[in-house]
């Protein structure tokens, strides 16, 4: 199985979902449209890394156990 990521503009998201709809039913296992905004998600993408490195070090391992549930 093979995941395909599509960003279309919210004025063609109708056609594109219309498209996958019409197509036979063991074709697209699942489908889900995710709203998120640009600029958030880029800044995720750019901010995921470089907060990892500072997060997941040695000396701040102590407070790890704490944010467990």
């Amino acid at each position: 199985m093979r995941t395909i990521r599509l960003e279309i503009e919210d004025s063609k998201l109708d056609i594109v979902l219309n498209i996958i709809q019409n197509l036979k039913e063991d074709i697209v296992k699942k489908c889900e449209v995710i709203n998120s905004d640009r600029d958030q998600r880029d800044f995720m993408e750019i901010s995921h890394e470089p907060l990892k490195r500072i997060w997941d070090n040695q000396e701040d391992s102590v407070y790890d156990k704490f944010l467990e549930i």
